[in-house]
């Protein structure tokens, strides 16, 4: 078993591009026999190549021998001379105990490995594991989505002995003479995967006994559908916009996907674009994000987790953090190399003697910019007197004009003179100014888009 770990984590390393030597694992640390024989092997594999390896153990404090399993943890880590982490968790009553804890877990895993630049995160699930989870998942009549079970890898997260039958995993435990501690809720009959494992499943089984070649034929063809999914969103083309406010998608590219191609399309782009990680949620969802893709109307909002969607004609823009969007910005000074949102301002001199025509600069005589440009968020109501028409027009009617999206409209740049008179809205209007229009008592903004 230890080749094939050690196999395991070549790969892993390879998709990392580094070297064995240089990986940093943590190590999800239960105590028990599984969990155990895992550090077991992997400190046989830091002695050998050098490895950094943390464990991180969980109290649960749901019963009298969490504080014997946590002592256990300590002992075995500094035995091993291995880093140890440990975090005491609570779960309300009300709450699904398995959901929760492992929810709680996975949180706090992720958060340690950031502070201590972990790698990857190593649990020690195994294919009893798997069976369990696919059989409870075919008595629920889940999507094939659900289907795939326990990933092997998901994020950081990384499952190396998700192919080992609990079997092996006693024998080894055998072998190297190890100890461990037993949880005495994993005999308890009031959590369901007990109940499978000592009833319902093995009573399925007699009853057919390719049931489990069956569900693992079904994951491994779940699997394959959803890589070739994945491979083609990587090679196809969605129009994909990236700003660090938001993401624009072509519309019509998604909105006819099937429910789980949709729902995939949507984890993959979020967090290869956004880093961001869509919360679960239940299909019913994701057929009323179809429904709000293919019938609503321009300017439409979908909120889909920490995700804000706006439709915008042809395109769908995803932002990350709309509330903070909403909040108007400061008024602030504009000066050379000034950042808008995703947009930049530069100031240069005037090289030309034409007055450029070009709506993503302006040229304004250096006693104006002494006097001081702003740039500001529109507000309702606010005109321009534009230098093409020589008339006041509504900043609103612009942007109709000019097809600007709800999110555009937040984001677009307004330059106000120290008094508040709107001089120019970049990329739609330049105002009509007096002044000298020699080029050697000038300077030229430049507003530069994303």
């Amino acid at each position: 078993m230890v080749q094939l770990l050690e196999n395991k984590l070549s790969d892993y390393c390879k998709e990392l591009d580094i070297p064995l030597q240089e990986l940093s694992i943590l190590h999800s640390f239960s105590g028990g026999i599984d969990s155990t024989v895992l550090a077991s092997l992997l400190i046989e594999l830091k002695e050998k190549y050098g490895f950094k390896l943390s464990l991180m153990h969980f109290n649960h404090n749901a019963d009298l021998n969490a504080k014997i399993r946590e002592k256990f943890c300590n002992s075995f880590s500094i035995k091993n001379k291995v880093d140890y982490y440990n975090k005491d968790l609570f779960i309300n009553h009300s709450e699904n105990f398995e959901s929760s804890s492992r929810k709680k877990r996975y949180s706090e895993l992720n958060a340690i490995t950031a502070k201590i630049n972990s790698h990857i995160i190593c649990t020690a699930h195994h294919l009893d594991d798997q069976i369990e989870t696919l059989f409870m998942k075919m008595l629920d009549n889940s999507d094939w989505i659900s289907k795939i079970g326990i990933r092997e890898k998901l994020d950081k997260i990384r499952r190396p002995l998700l192919s080992v039958r609990k079997d092996e995993i006693r024998q080894i435990a055998s072998e190297r003479n190890l100890s461990w501690v037993e949880d005495p809720s994993n005999n308890d009959l009031s959590f369901r995967r007990n109940n499978v494992r000592k009833s319902f499943l093995p009573d399925a089984i007699k009853a057919n006994p390719k049931l489990e070649s069956t569900l693992l034929n079904e994951s491994h063809a779940s699997q394959v559908k959803m890589n070739s999914y994945i491979s083609e969103f990587n090679n196809n083309k969605f129009n994909i916009k990236y700003s660090k406010q938001f993401i624009s998608v072509n519309l019509e590219k998604i909105k006819y996907f099937e429910i789980e191609k949709l729902k995939i399309f949507i984890y993959w782009f979020s967090s290869n674009y956004l880093q961001i990680d869509i919360p679960e949620k239940s299909r019913n969802y994701w057929i009323e994000f179809s429904k709000y893709l293919q019938n609503s109307k321009t300017g439409s909002i979908y909120n889909l987790g920490p995700l804000t969607c706006i439709l915008n004609r042809e395109e769908i823009l995803f932002i990350s953090d709309y509330l903070q969007l909403l909040e108007e910005p400061i008024k602030t000074e504009l000066t050379p190399n000034k950042k808008w949102f995703n947009t930049l301002f530069t100031i240069k001199n005037c090289n030309s003697p034409v007055f450029s025509k070009d709506r993503n600069e302006f040229s304004f005589t250096e006693n104006v910019l002494k006097d001081g440009l702003y740039l500001r968020r529109w507000r309702k109501g606010d005109k321009i007197l534009t230098s093409t028409s020589a008339q006041h027009i509504l900043l609103s009617n612009l942007f109709i004009n000019n097809k600007i999206s709800k999110l555009g409209k937040l984001i677009q740049p307004v330059v106000v003179d120290k008094m508040d008179n709107i001089v120019w809205v970049p990329g739609l209007a330049h105002a009509k100014l007096p002044g000298d229009f020699t080029c050697n008592h000038r300077k030229v903004v430049k507003w530069i888009p994303a």
